[in-house]
């Protein structure tokens, strides 16, 4: 509370001089005091020195920042009797503007839109600053200590609605800390029309226009989390509101994290992000993890944290896969090369290839036996012409036999393969042609094959690969140096044993 001295005393036709007033140096008043005419006030050369070499406007506000703000000359006037009760938040270069800017915005509408009740006042604020003049110290219009009160109840006026609008600034930029707003005059009767023509009128302005008031930019940022460690959570909120997709995601939380490279609490940040998106992607989430590991592991202390039994479970689905990512981590941690163990997340949940090895002579000797084969079955179906429909048909001139070979089908060749598998003839076919190929074949006869059913290689084996793969659990079709392969085994399992 503002201390005003006591000067009843003062005789009203003393005509005041440079010893009469005390400086406030917190810039709120200049308080009168009347000493004895008998009475100087000390002086030494060191202290009139430091008062030549000092620049005091420095310290004011309103020519501190009069070209910054582009401020008129009452502005400025206002402001240079005003103070900052200095704190981390408005010692920041940027937020410091925004709550001058705020409080300019907000005297401009106090002037223009809140009407004084006694006309005779310009402002509200002369009309109140009057009311406190009057109700606390009682003085009269014609004393000389008035218009010097006057002028500091004013500025404490305009430093209480800087200090709304500091945690109007606060609010927006999502600090949950607010300065203190007490009011220096508590009387009832002050009390109440201070609230009533000014501080309700004041909260309902700064709500409404808080659109004016601009983003703090990156570096205010990366300051504000700095000094504010839970800040990122209303802004993580966001991102998990309006989550869509788990690049955009991923996207987003790596710019909460630009601004929070400072802030101590940054792996948080990943693993919390992990823990949410382990319900949507879980290739995501564990890309995130590691990054939150990495964090951890460069902060003081590693925490290593775990996921609970839930998240685990949905995110592995064997025992398998969790000692696949577990050995992720673990090399990780010995090696610290980041981009790795990203590359071997993104492959975890990949179907993994059984590489099948082929002898070279065994092949040779199985081509050279199916050519043997195939030389005797010719023989045998020249000499059996009585298993052969013959059509005979005449031309001009002569009699021309025409050999027309009906395969013998077998009456289990519907049900040959598995029902599940949903197997097509085409598909059924080549499967076939697999088999009497001792399963490998030559990609360039296959190619010629597929070309006469009018199909691509490439999408064919695709195709038979993706209907045998829920009974197999990995690739029936593979290529091996020039040929396409099929593993026995594997074969078998596709089978119908009824």
């Amino acid at each position: 509370m503002m201390i005003i001295p006591d000067v009843t005393m003062l005789n009203d036709n003393h005509s005041p001089n440079s010893n009469d007033f005390i400086i406030d140096v917190s810039g709120n008043a200049n308080i009168p005091i009347h000493f004895e005419n008998d009475f100087s006030i000390p002086t030494n050369d060191s202290i009139s020195h430091q008062n030549t070499s000092y620049d005091s406007d420095f310290c004011k506000i309103g020519k501190r920042y009069s070209r910054k703000l582009n401020l008129a000359d009452h502005q400025v006037k206002m402001l240079d009797k005003m103070s900052f009760s200095g704190n981390v938040f408005n010692e920041i270069e940027y937020c410091k503007i925004q709550i001058l800017k705020q409080f300019l915005r907000t005297i401009n509408y106090l002037y223009q839109h809140c009407t004084p009740i006694n006309k005779s006042y310009p402002t509200v604020i002369d009309e109140l600053s009057e009311i406190i003049v009057c109700l606390r110290y009682n003085y009269k219009k014609e004393s000389l200590n008035y218009s010097y009160t006057y002028d500091s109840v004013q500025t404490e006026i305009f430093n209480h609605i800087l200090k709304l609008c500091e945690n109007n600034i606060r609010e927006i930029y999502g600090i949950k800390r607010r300065i203190n707003t007490d009011f220096n005059y508590n009387e009832p009767d002050i009390f109440h029309q201070y609230n009533k023509k000014i501080v309700s009128k004041i909260e309902s302005f700064l709500v409404e226009n808080q659109y004016q008031i601009l983003d703090a930019d990156y570096k205010t940022n990366i300051i504000l989390n700095e000094n504010n460690t839970s800040r990122w959570k209303a802004k993580f909120d966001l991102i998990k509101q309006d989550y869509s997709n788990p690049l955009a995601f991923e996207r987003e939380i790596f710019r909460l994290v630009e601004v929070n490279v400072k802030n101590p609490s940054v792996d948080t940040i990943f693993f919390e992000a992990s823990k949410f998106v382990a319900d949507y992607d879980r290739t995501c989430a564990l890309r995130l993890y590691i990054h939150y590991l990495e964090k951890d592991l460069s902060s003081p202390k590693f925490d290593h944290r775990q996921f609970n039994k839930s998240i685990q479970k949905n995110l592995f689905s064997t025992q398998e896969q969790l000692t696949d990512f577990e050995e992720i981590l673990k090399n990780f941690i010995a090696d610290r090369d980041l981009e790795i163990a990203i590359k071997r997340a993104n492959m975890l949940y990949q179907p993994k290839r059984k590489r099948i090895t082929i002898d070279p002579e065994a092949i040779k000797d199985i081509q050279a036996q199916h050519s043997e084969t195939a030389d005797i079955l010719g023989q045998i179906l020249s000499d059996e012409e009585e298993e052969n429909c013959i059509e005979r048909e005449e031309t001009v001139g002569k009699q021309e036999l025409i050999i027309k070979i009906t395969p013998q089908v077998s009456e289990n060749q519907n049900t040959k393969y598995l029902d599940g598998l949903s197997l097509t003839d085409i598909q059924k076919e080549i499967l076939d042609l697999f088999k009497k190929n001792s399963f490998n074949i030559l990609q360039s006869d296959f190619g010629d094959f597929i070309k006469t059913k009018g199909l691509f290689i490439g999408s064919t084996i695709d195709s038979i690969n993706e209907c045998c793969f829920e009974t197999l659990d990995d690739i029936l079709i593979e290529e091996e140096d020039e040929y396409f392969i099929i593993n026995t085994n594997y074969y078998q399992k596709l089978l119908n044993n009824d």
